[in-house]
């Protein structure tokens, strides 16, 4: 797959209105497994690889096009969060110990406002299983990973986020609750930490618009203050690219406007290959993370009950993590305010 960032002009052009009708209808192993987690119809690693080297042509984006990448992500999360409700397959592949984990699961988003969704991914690294559950009713959305046998829970009062924006007076189509957890949140917090670029692709014939994010200087300046003398990570991701659908699948007629890959990216590091039976290093980014979703297919809306959280680990303490994230929306309100919601 190679990307097309000529002629950005008639290709922003093209973005302002590439997901609406009017109006749209409606996850680096434990902190690189829960990352690039947040951050799944399968293509091959070289398809990948050529799609993750494409030169960047300045070390800085123009806030124009920053804007128009910024704006496809919105579209893209205002689609999962009210468009039609749908269901796919996801695959995931983490590179990790100097090896590759493959990891498969499921995506169910109801869409329509509802805040409604399951994600849930296994891997299996030849050690042990892990994986991640998250799954939300707009009310109440829960975390739940496994690693290395390790089981942790976290819970977010996502129908409080909501209403503590209305309280404040904020009208959005697309709520707090819509943004925790998972492909919405990778989404939200890839556009906070990158600097982003609009690109163009096709994959087995079918167009797509590509948004392709380089780590931003002061998320880098943030990360050298934390790692002090240490090494740069190896597996904390400096390059994104998300692919997303232009067109529908011609086979269903549907899938426009829907996440197809996401790709995270290291640092280009010299690797040595194989050039005349001698060994010359060459300089390039390795790929941490490739997450695909294919198999979109949409779906009736399943009742409420498909996302009520059974939490069968009663011997785990939960962890809310509802004051992280009104940090994250800047959602202040007063001890009475909070109250009456709570009664």
């Amino acid at each position: 797959m190679k990307i097309d960032r000529q002629n950005q002009t008639d290709l922003n052009r093209r973005v302002k209105h590439s997901f609406t009708r009017g109006r749209v209808t409606s996850f680096v192993l434990a902190a690189c497994v829960l990352l690039i987690f947040r951050t799944a119809g399968g293509q091959s690693p070289a398809t990948a690889e050529r799609l993750g080297e494409i030169p960047q042509k300045s070390s800085s984006t123009p806030p124009a096009v920053q804007n128009h990448a910024s704006l496809l992500i919105d579209q893209v999360i205002d689609r999962l969060a009210n468009g039609q409700a749908f269901d796919c397959k996801v695959r995931q592949r983490v590179q990790t110990a100097g090896r590759e984990v493959i990891g498969v699961g499921t995506y169910l988003q109801v869409g329509g406002g509802s805040g409604q969704f399951s994600f849930q991914i296994k891997m299996l690294d030849g050690d042990g299983k892990h994986t991640l559950h998250q799954i939300s009713d707009g009310r109440l959305a829960w975390t739940r990973s496994e690693i290395a046998g390790t089981v942790a829970l976290s819970r977010v009062d996502v129908g409080w986020l909501d209403e503590g924006a209305r309280t404040l007076g904020r009208e959005s189509r697309i709520k707090p609750s819509m943004m925790v957890g998972g492909p919405s949140e990778m989404l939200d917090a890839i556009r906070r930490d990158f600097d982003l670029k609009l690109g163009k692709s096709t994959l087995d014939g079918r167009p797509l618009l590509v948004v392709i994010g380089t780590l931003k200087q002061s998320k880098r300046d943030e990360i050298d203050a934390l790692r002090g003398k240490a090494a740069w990570p190896d597996l904390y991701p400096t390059r994104v690219n998300i692919a997303v659908a232009e067109t529908d699948a011609a086979d269903i007629a549907f899938g426009k406007g829907l996440p197809i890959r996401i790709e995270h990216w290291s640092d280009p590091v010299a690797v040595e290959i194989d050039s005349d039976d001698k060994k010359a290093p060459e300089v390039k980014r390795q790929m941490i993370s490739l997450l695909e979703f294919y198999s979109i297919r949409p779906v009736a809306p399943p009742p409420i009950q498909r996302f009520r959280f059974e939490n069968q680990d009663t011997e785990v303490d939960f962890v809310n993590e509802t004051s992280r994230y009104e940090d994250r929306f800047d959602i202040r309100v007063t001890a009475k305010e909070r109250a009456r919601f709570h009664r």
